[in-house]
């Protein structure tokens, strides 16, 4: 996606291209490591430049390189080959993606580079942690060790150092939205990059500003340093920054209307994405040819286009998600990890009093009876704490992989497909158009905790609108709010009938002979709403006859969402299944929330 350009740039700064002088430099050293069997600095040193070399390559080979660097230079006292090895150590475990091993690495060498009085090797290391610290999204603590990073690059006079502090500043003050800084911050940078006359910085610079200034929705400020983000990579041969630059040239220009330009842009960034196999940028570029196409009233086209954008898109989401998770879990066991030396700074402290209250026996084994059991119940309070962070971050990750099925989404392009194959121009438009406007109000709303009735009942309805024509209108639906429930002030979880309704279409009504009914109910009780959704499908017991699933993912994750909420707001919220004479009853219980 254009706007995460922040990878290009960390990827440009810092990952080498590998090729045959590399292959080369790394037969030579490994031959010389042949060579010098002695367990010396010259050996250690062989060994750290070695893993260094294979960084990128063979990462997980590397690792025993480094350990024995580590050991002999534990080993002979040589504190700065150690820390020199305990930093590329945290570089492996970097590139394998395990952040917080590298953290524990890199926190260990800087230590160590304090102790020495190394300023360069501690100044490079402040940087690797706010890396760190920017990809666990604590951008306080990145934006600590990024000002230190940037004080000590100008101590030492490093101005390419100094360059990448004041970009990585930018790029958190982009992420959290302040953007002004952000334009101080990169403008900056690219002064002192055109001073040192770097044009990889250059390029990679401006593109982040152009990203600034689209987000500040200053337009043509945004296009000119796009173009010229976009003319620099050309001229350096860099295709990445080229291909990036040209799609949101692309996106721009739908936005301005400037449906041509789109088009150039678009299909050169496609070019040039394809040509280097970059599937977000290829997702990006189709999208930019879907919009075109669809002005130009070329419908099939756009179909087209739109097709193979969420095709590469759904791969790129399916890598975000995994980061996502991933980054959830690091940060669970960071805390963890806290926590437990917390505990064991109040032992050691509860000890060290043990031994001076030798003295007064029974007062000091009273107060040591209460820390002990306060320690307990502290530990216990913690790891429900943690039990339950966990939860939610499963739940949450669960409900925003459920909230987009790939099924729907492939079976609704499939009708729009079918519909157009009919020469149905204007079905296959109001179909697209609907299914468009849900897909995005989908994804906006996918990181929101609460939105309003009026908001969710509109999705809910577009929804139903997009199953019933995809059902030949099979059923009809009704949504009936009492009018004691202002729907533009009442909160609601997103999405939290969705299930239910999808259970009731295609579990009830599908396999029903007849046309089939929806009833989606909203009402007050005290301090509480009650939502029904009714249908007159054929019941559960039908369905399990007819092969159906015992029980829902939906449910379960609904129900799971309700108790993360009763827990944060000691409510009694539920959810509860009603069988009917004709079909199925869905109650659930929310606490009232008002947005004012």
């Amino acid at each position: 996606m254009p706007d995460s350009i922040k990878n290009i740039f960390f990827a440009l700064l810092f990952f080498p291209l590998w090729g045959t002088s590399q292959q080369n430099l790394l037969d030579s050293l490994q031959q010389e490591l042949a060579n010098h069997v002695t367990k010396d600095s010259i050996r250690a040193g062989l060994l750290i430049k070695i893993a260094g070399e294979m960084t990128y390559s063979n990462p997980k080979d590397a690792f025993p390189f480094v350990e024995e660097a580590i050991a002999i230079s534990t080993t002979t006292d040589w504190s700065k080959g150690e820390s020199y090895a305990l930093r590329q150590q945290g570089n492996l475990h970097y590139v394998m993606g395990d952040d917080l091993a590298a953290l524990d690495a890199y926190q260990k060498a800087q230590h160590l580079a304090q102790t020495i009085g190394d300023k360069a090797l501690e100044t490079s290391l402040l940087s690797n942690i706010g890396n760190i610290f920017a990809d666990l999204k604590q951008y306080d603590r990145a934006l600590e060790n990024y000002e230190a990073y940037l004080n000590s690059a100008r101590a030492l006079g490093n101005i390419p150092d100094e360059i990448k502090a004041l970009s990585n500043m930018a790029i958190i003050y982009n992420d959290t939205e302040r953007f002004e800084d952000g334009v101080k911050y990169l403008e900056r940078a690219l002064k002192l990059s055109k001073q040192e006359k770097n044009d990889l910085f250059i390029a990679a610079i401006t593109n982040n500003l152009a990203l600034a200034y689209k987000k500040l929705g200053q337009y043509p400020k945004a296009l000119m340093h796009y173009q010229e983000a976009a003319d620099l990579a050309h001229e350096i041969g860099n295709k990445y920054i080229e291909a990036s630059a040209l799609n949101s040239i692309g996106t721009v220009n739908i936005i301005l209307k400037n449906y041509e330009l789109a088009a150039i842009n678009g299909q050169r960034a496609l070019d040039l994405s394809q040509e280097i196999e970059a599937v977000e940028w290829q997702a990006d570029s189709w999208k930019v040819m879907s919009e075109v196409y669809e002005h130009e009233g070329k419908m099939a086209e756009a179909l087209s286009a739109y097709k193979e954008h969420v095709r590469l898109q759904d791969s790129v989401l399916s890598e975000e998600k995994k980061s996502e998770l991933t980054r959830k879990e690091m940060q669970f066991k960071m805390e963890r990890q806290q926590a437990e030396a917390e505990e064991e700074i109040r032992r050691q402290q509860l000890v060290k009093n043990g031994y001076l209250a030798g003295a007064i026996l029974l007062a000091l084994i009273s107060i040591a009876g209460y820390f002990l059991y306060k320690r307990r119940r502290d530990a216990l309070e913690k790891k429900r704490v943690a039990e339950f962070n966990a939860k939610v971050a499963e739940t949450e990750l669960k409900a925003l992989r459920s909230q987009m099925n790939p099924h729907f989404i492939f079976n609704s392009l499939n009708s729009i497909s079918d519909f157009i194959s009919k020469n149905d121009v204007k079905q296959a438009d109001e179909y697209l158009v609907k299914f468009a406007k849900l897909t995005r109000a989908i994804l906006e709303n996918s990181e929101k905790k609460w939105i309003t009735l009026e908001e969710d009942l509109e999705l809910m309805e577009l929804y139903m609108q997009i199953e019933s024509i995809r059902m030949a209108n099979k059923f009809q639906y009704h949504i009936n709010i009492d009018e004691t429930i202002e729907p533009d002030n009442t909160l609601v979880p997103p999405l939290i009938l969705q299930p239910f309704i999808e259970n009731s279409i295609w579990h009830g009504i599908a396999p029903k002979k007849g046309e089939g009914e929806i009833h989606i109910n909203i009402k007050k009780e005290g301090d509480m709403i009650l939502c029904t959704v009714d249908d007159n499908g054929i019941g559960r017991s039908e369905t399990k006859k007819l092969g159906g699933k015992k029980s829902s993912l939906g449910v379960k994750i609904t129900s799971n969402r309700i108790e993360i909420i009763n827990h944060l707001k000691n409510t009694k919220g539920s959810v509860n299944l009603v069988d009917q004479k004709e079909g199925v009853r869905v109650e659930i219980r929310l606490p009232l929330e008002l947005q004012f």
